[in-house]
């Protein structure tokens, strides 16, 4: 099959999507290392949250039907998807 720009666009943004998003990650995880300690139960649960997320979004990536199956419902889905971060909103619209 021969690859056309689009999907090589649309591979190229795709990792640098999965870039970013694992950069995102390990800020996260940074920042809960300056500012908690190790031996923090709140520490734990976030780290142990982030590791999750990361290994989540790995095996979501490697999964072909599953993420056929994400990005299926994510299309179809006619609810916008709102997620509250302390005072910032971040809205994510399906049309």
């Amino acid at each position: 099959m021969i690859e056309t720009k689009y999907m090589k666009d649309a591979k190229k943004k795709a990792f640098k999507n999965f870039e970013n998003i694992k950069a995102s990650i390990k800020g996260l995880y940074e920042i809960l290392n300056i500012n908690l300690a190790e031996e923090d139960i709140y520490f734990d649960a976030a780290s142990d949250n982030l590791s999750g997320l990361y290994h989540n979004l790995l095996e979501l990536l490697v999964n072909d039907y599953g993420l056929k199956r994400f990005t299926e419902k994510l299309r179809n889905s006619e609810l916008d998807l709102n997620i509250v971060l302390n005072e910032n909103l971040a809205e994510i619209e399906q049309s």
